[in-house]
């Protein structure tokens, strides 16, 4: 069995689900970076890269948190997305050193 078609199926079929979910709730805004994020985490734990699964799902799902709160993203939003590229390119830079 192919592994690697395996483990984007899985991914997939996860967001197939969602948007399903999505489409009957019609919460488009939040609901759709919620599926986008678990897609992607389900993809990266299948290949077994946790911290990025991690993070991937973080970032989804901070925004999708801001956005449907009364925090106003217009202030909040460009430094919390600044300063999760900087660790991202941290991590990044990091591990290449490795």
């Amino acid at each position: 069995m192919n592994t690697k078609s395996t483990k984007s199926g899985i991914a997939g079929g996860i967001f197939l689900i969602g948007l399903g979910v999505v489409i009957v709730t019609g919460s488009w805004w939040p609901g759709m970076l919620l599926v986008i994020g678990l897609a992607v985490t389900a993809e990266r734990v299948f290949h077994k890269e946790y911290m990025q699964a991690l993070l991937g799902l973080a970032i989804c799902s901070a925004i999708a948190v801001i956005s449907i709160s009364n925090i106003p993203w217009r202030i909040y939003g460009p430094f919390i997305l600044i300063s999760l590229g900087i660790v991202t390119l941290a991590q990044g830079v990091l591990s290449k050193q490795e």
